[in-house]
């Protein structure tokens, strides 16, 4: 699938700044190699989520680790991954934003991706240990807070539609320990029920 790289840098823009991505004074890299890595991150722990009511509706906080294996042929990417994700999800637009940042093989970075109905577009940075490069990547991921990111998911190669989003204003109150769900708890806004996200009855309710 064609991938239109506005939506990407545009759900970043963030991320670069808070990396500190910046080229060296002397005007640009010396070397650009491709790259790639398939990854899957199901472990899930510390997970806490809660709800807050929003301007367009209801919108499920989502804090955990995922831990699983990147593959590549490129060692700065592939070994044991760890994935620390914030998610804020909207059910019934099917619209939300994933945030975070990982650590794989020398590597380790930030990305930001836009969720739409669990599937993740957007862009991941980092650097790899020493002086062997920074990662400059488009990410790509079948994602649910509660189970995490599923096998195929990618940084470049992805086929990830493109989608795109102003994210402004802020949720009553703050991320809350305080009634919120443990590792096995659930992803969905607090209470008896809540709404389901993804394709398949994806972020349902589980309880204790």
């Amino acid at each position: 699938m064609h991938r239109k790289p506005l939506a990407a840098i545009a759900a970043a823009l963030s991320v670069l700044v808070l990396a500190g991505m910046a080229f060296a004074h002397g005007g640009g890299p010396s070397s650009v190699q491709a790259t790639s890595a398939t990854f899957v991150a199901t472990t899930v722990a510390d997970s806490k989520s809660d709800s807050c009511t929003g301007a367009d509706g209801t919108y499920t906080r989502t804090r955990a680790m995922y831990s699983g294996t990147a593959t590549s042929t490129d060692a700065r990417l592939s070994g044991p991954m760890t994935v620390r994700a914030t998610t804020v999800y909207n059910a019934t637009t099917k619209l939300g934003v994933v945030s975070g940042q990982f650590r794989v093989g020398t590597t380790h970075g930030a990305f930001q991706a836009v969720d739409t109905d669990g599937t993740l577009a957007g862009f991941a940075n980092g650097k790899a240990h020493g002086h062997d490069g920074r990662l400059v990547a488009n990410l790509s991921a079948t994602f649910d807070p509660a189970t995490g990111f599923a096998d195929g998911s990618s940084f470049g190669g992805g086929s990830a539609p493109d989608t795109a989003v102003f994210v402004s204003g802020e949720c009553p109150g703050h991320h809350s320990h305080e009634g919120a769900t443990g590792a096995s708890g659930p992803s969905g806004p607090t209470g008896a029920t809540g709404p389901h996200h993804g394709k398949h009855g994806k972020h349902n309710k589980h309880r204790h």
